[in-house]
């Protein structure tokens, strides 16, 4: 059945659906969706919709594959409407567009750059970013797309490739993503032990978040085992390059090699 064929209305250009026909499809996002400012922001316009209905809210892009209905972008708007339906808002359904679905690679890049609602986090960002990259696409790529800097880039696929604890310290609030980052950087492997310490003085000293002040800047050990290792793999990606894809993919390998000896002669000089 066509999509058009489910809708409650329909018009022009936009159809209304019951946004609980509407399905959500895990790949298609980043965002945490059970997270605190994501069910604060969901809470917060489903009370609009109560209160003022839903016209000034715009609507969201769905496609539809096979028999189902999946929401592209607005997610947090389909879950306001049904919170705010459930609870007696006088509204028939929510406005959509229909879309042909994305490539995957598409969809991820969309993520980063179209997203007009609640801000994503840096942890949310990363999740995207890594996405990019599983696609092949190099950190130079990703940044020439996003408008974003190349260490802006770089910093968020640290921050998503951080030990686990350092990721929940992140999402507690207990340091920010910047700090995390920076730390990180500085000190390699052992950048879990100095966040935990961070943290651990800042709450002695009455904080709920860790600072800059907090983190004890001791001389970071340097790790040839792993910075010989990573040279090692980036020289051979370079010389087994074929010769048909060296136009493409020399000049991101040699911008990733430039910044891998920037890191090894800032942690041999620290």
């Amino acid at each position: 059945m066509a999509v058009r064929d489910l809708a409650l209305s329909r018009g022009a250009s936009t159809l209304i659906f019951d946004p609980l026909l509407i399905q959500e499809h895990p790949n298609d996002n980043t965002r945490d969706m059970e997270s605190e400012s994501t069910i604060i922001h969901i809470r917060e316009m489903a009370n609009a919709i109560k209160d003022n209905g839903n016209e000034n809210f715009p609507p969201i892009t769905i496609y539809q594959e096979g028999e189902n209905i999946y929401v592209m972008a607005g997610w947090c708007r389909r879950r306001a409407h049904i919170l705010a339906m459930e609870e007696g808002a006088p509204v028939k359904g929510i406005l959509c567009l229909t879309v042909t679905k994305k490539k995957p690679e598409d969809l991820a890049l969309s993520i980063l750059s179209s997203n007009d609602g609640l801000p994503l986090t840096a942890i949310e960002k990363s999740k995207a970013v890594k996405r990019l990259q599983s696609f092949m696409w190099m950190p130079q790529e990703i940044a020439k797309r996003t408008g974003w800097s190349l260490s802006t880039v770089n910093n968020l696929i640290a921050l998503h490739d951080a030990p686990e604890s350092i990721i929940g310290m992140v999402k507690d609030g207990s340091v920010s993503a910047t700090l995390a980052i920076k730390v990180v950087a500085e000190n390699g492997d052992d950048a879990e032990g100095v966040l935990k310490d961070a943290v651990d003085k800042a709450k002695k000293s009455g904080k709920s978040k860790a600072t800059a002040k907090d983190v004890d800047q001791k001389p970071a050990k340097f790790n040839w085992d792993k910075y010989g290792l990573q040279c090692y793999q980036l020289l051979s990606k370079i010389y087994e390059l074929p010769v048909t894809k060296r136009k493409d993919h020399l000049d991101n390998l040699v911008a990733e090699a430039g910044q891998l000896c920037e890191q090894i002669e800032y942690r041999m000089e620290g």
